[in-house]
């Protein structure tokens, strides 16, 4: 990749000043078949309307207690929304990239952005809309909700619970909040701090027996087949995690993190079969691995022990870990895959970029510098119609643009506002890429 370079004709500064409210988008909706409301039968057109559009940023303005949502092709604030909450949301995309979910943990409340960028099938021709963002009517409001979970085309989030309610898991989409309603809820024996996971038409879920009183972690897992969103118990594993945190998985393996190693379950054996697996040999003492970072088609995950990163794989009975080091005395800030699988990034507290080639074995990285200032606290949206990456650095008050593919820095969004939290929304880029075929 080539050094970091500042590309001036990208740089995109938005004024503390910009004007909020639907006005400003009046002169940039755009639509052939209509309006944008979710009705299909409006269009006699039978091509494809493809919009050209970097999407839109939600974040938080921790001053006004308000979420603002972000037009990436000029950096202006196209609208704003106070949330019911007191507490700063913890902000994420739901599958399709349409809405955003806002979590207040400790308000006991999700609510839901409509960022106003979706693709409809039109049954011949996709269509895609650029409407004014909204704020749906529809929330959550389950005890504690904490751990979001993307799938496919679902949405799932672990509520913990309390000492006077049990822990619960809503799951969601981005039609059924539209609708007003989730697809289905589980609720479990205890409260706790766990996880889930739906895979295809299993859900695994974490289970804390009552007699743990010394933690809310949970020790154990659940497996649960699902059927037009009815579920139904099929087994406890025997194999026990202990201080179970983290969880992730690709085509092959789901890894949970255990206080002494990980719980391994291999998706295609049929019984899924779990192992138990010691922690890595170069664990620093009094590390566990506590979060792990997948991506679908990629053979190894990331297990993270403290500020240790791991490269593992889980095949035939057996586990392999290789550490991914950083520059001496960095710590990862955040970390994930890009969304098409092909790189492992890292932002360090350096304010670099790490990236890993995960084709070529997982040898060194790549880096670059992403900010000329101190970053101590940031969040990262990746976008799924482009190789960028967005780096809110909270401290100055700024979203940098980074493109991952070419290692060089697009620009910067000046906020004018103490930021907190971020998350993006917008066409995906495959939306009109493949061969839309329409069956009668």
């Amino acid at each position: 990749m080539n050094s970091a370079k500042q590309k001036g004709s990208k740089t995109l500064i938005t004024q503390p000043k910009a004007k909020l409210g639907l006005a400003i988008m009046s002169a940039i909706l755009l639509s052939a078949c209509g309006s944008g409301s979710s009705d299909s039968g409006k269009n006699n057109e039978h091509t494809d309307t493809h919009l050209e559009t970097e999407g839109r940023l939600a974040v938080f303005d921790a001053d006004a207690q308000a979420l603002k949502v972000i037009e990436l092709e000029d950096g202006s604030i196209i609208d704003s929304f106070a949330l019911d909450g007191t507490v700063t949301p913890r902000l994420y995309t739901l599958p399709g990239q349409r809405y955003i979910a806002a979590i207040q943990r400790d308000d006991n409340l999700v609510s839901f952005i409509d960022s106003g960028l979706y693709t409809e099938d039109h049954g011949d021709h996709l269509h895609d809309y650029q409407d004014a963002p909204s704020l749906l009517n529809f929330s959550l409001t389950s005890v504690k909700p904490t751990h979001f979970e993307v799938g496919e085309s679902q949405a799932v989030i672990f509520n913990d619970g309390s000492d006077t309610s049990v822990s619960s898991v809503s799951v969601f989409s981005g039609a059924s909040i539209a609708d007003g309603e989730t697809l289905f809820e589980v609720n479990r024996e205890t409260n706790m701090h766990g996880a889930a996971k739906l895979i295809g038409d299993h859900l695994f879920v974490t289970h804390r027996d009552a007699s743990i009183t010394d933690t809310t972690l949970p020790a154990e897992v659940e497996r649960y087949s699902v059927n037009e969103n009815v579920t139904t118990f099929e087994e406890r594993y025997d194999a026990k995690c202990p201080g179970l945190h983290g969880a992730g998985y690709n085509h092959e393996t789901l890894i949970f993190g255990c206080s002494d190693g990980i719980l391994a379950i291999d998706l295609h054996d049929k019984n899924y079969a779990a192992t138990k697996f010691d922690s890595p040999a170069s664990m620093e003492e009094g590390n566990r691995i506590g979060s792990v970072y997948a991506h679908h088609d990629v053979e190894a995950l990331v297990t993270k022990a403290g500020s240790q990163l791991y490269a593992t794989v889980v095949e035939e009975g057996a586990v392999s870990y290789e550490e991914l080091k950083l520059d001496e005395g960095v710590s990862a800030l955040s970390q994930n895959f890009t969304p098409n699988g092909e790189l492992f990034w890292v932002v360090g507290d350096n304010a670099k970029l790490y990236l890993w080639d995960v084709d070529e074995s997982w040898t060194a990285p790549t880096s670059f510098v992403i900010s000329d200032s101190d970053i101590t606290s940031i969040s990262v949206a990746s976008s799924t119609a482009s190789h960028q990456l967005y780096v809110l650095d909270v401290d100055n008050q700024q979203v940098i643009t980074v493109d991952y593919e070419s290692g060089s820095i697009e620009g910067a969004i000046d906020l004018g506002f103490t930021p907190a939290g971020l998350a993006w929304a917008g066409l995906p880029e495959h939306s009109h890429d493949e061969e839309h075929d329409h069956e009668e």
